[in-house]
């Protein structure tokens, strides 16, 4: 367990920051929007950060073991991220989606598993 931890705090030191990209709009003079780019987590998802947090809760209170499968029903953004650190771990992942998942998430969902099994 103390090696899994420690894998996902390197995780969060690579990727702690979240960029953020300054807008000026012409017809907002004087006010300033910022956009977070959530696309520079390894996982490219904007749920990393929910993924690695929930995998850390498991992790500590010792739900997630060596061997533990993940399971998660998701329409794919939060998957992909859990799948990365399923991935980190060692573990094995299973998302459950509705057919209608779009096929991009679904790429990205089985780049990360070691095999895929499409059951539809």
């Amino acid at each position: 367990m103390k090696q899994a931890i420690s894998a996902i705090e390197a995780d969060f030191q690579r990727s702690a920051d979240t960029h953020l990209i300054r807008l000026t709009l012409p017809h907002y003079p004087g006010i300033y929007f910022y956009l977070k780019d959530e696309s520079t987590h390894p996982s490219g998802s904007l749920k990393h950060r929910l993924a690695r947090s929930l995998f850390l809760y498991g992790l500590c209170n010792g739900w997630i073991k060596e061997g533990t499968p993940i399971i998660e029903a998701s329409s794919g953004s939060t998957a992909i991220s859990e799948a990365y650190f399923a991935r980190l771990l060692g573990l094995p992942f299973i998302a459950v989606m509705p057919s209608c998942t779009a096929k991009r998430k679904v790429e990205q969902i089985a780049f990360y598993l070691r095999w895929t099994l499409p059951l539809r």
